[in-house]
């Protein structure tokens, strides 16, 4: 299965408040992940779970008082591949512009986080589960990274683009299926 999310936002290579700054991050990814799992494949594999045919694809992590649903985990035996396209405001190839910091962070930013220091104290509690692209991103087995400069930005909101640090970024997802089970059987379809 294949599908791409969309950033459009800092992405801060050594941020004061880092847990704020990665929550921020999940919550772009957030309504994009919802959507997502209200369609096939996700729907379908209800059905073939076992024993209870009712019950969610998708394993909660209660941490920080919230509720966290990531799509990519290892019960389902799901892996990810991504294909990273980022444009920013600067001219490529200026040394200013840290691309492996800045996938570190988004790469935090895609994951649930894994304890409660790393949940912002602005995270909203009150809207449900939230969702997350990965358990945690060992979940990755393939990482391509593109970056050019972003040649017109005035198709975004001139306020939003602050800094050097805002980056607009389309990430491919290819899922795939480490190991075939009822579970994870609507993916090998």
């Amino acid at each position: 299965m294949k599908f791409k999310l969309l950033y459009f936002g800092e992405i801060l290579i050594n941020p004061k408040k880092r847990s704020q700054h990665i929550s921020d991050i999940r919550m772009q990814f957030h309504p994009q992940l919802k959507k997502l799992v209200q369609h096939s494949p996700w729907t379908n594999m209800t059905k073939y779970m076992l024993p209870h045919p009712e019950k969610s694809p998708l394993t909660t992590r209660h941490i920080g008082g919230i509720d966290w649903n990531p799509i990519i985990t290892p019960n389902l035996k799901l892996l990810a591949e991504l294909d990273i396209q980022m444009l920013h405001p600067e001219i490529v190839g200026v040394a200013r512009s840290d691309i492996d910091n800045r996938i570190k962070t988004l790469l935090d930013g895609l994951r649930a986080p894994q304890n409660e220091h790393e949940i912002g104290e602005n995270t909203p509690r009150d809207i449900g589960p939230i969702y997350t692209l990965l358990d945690d991103d060992h979940l990755i087995t393939k990482l391509s990274v593109n970056t050019s400069h972003l040649l017109d930005t005035g198709m975004f909101n001139p306020n939003i683009i602050k800094s050097p640090d805002t980056i607009f970024m389309m990430i491919d997802v290819n899922v795939r299926v480490a190991e075939g089970n009822l579970e994870n059987l609507p993916f090998m379809v």
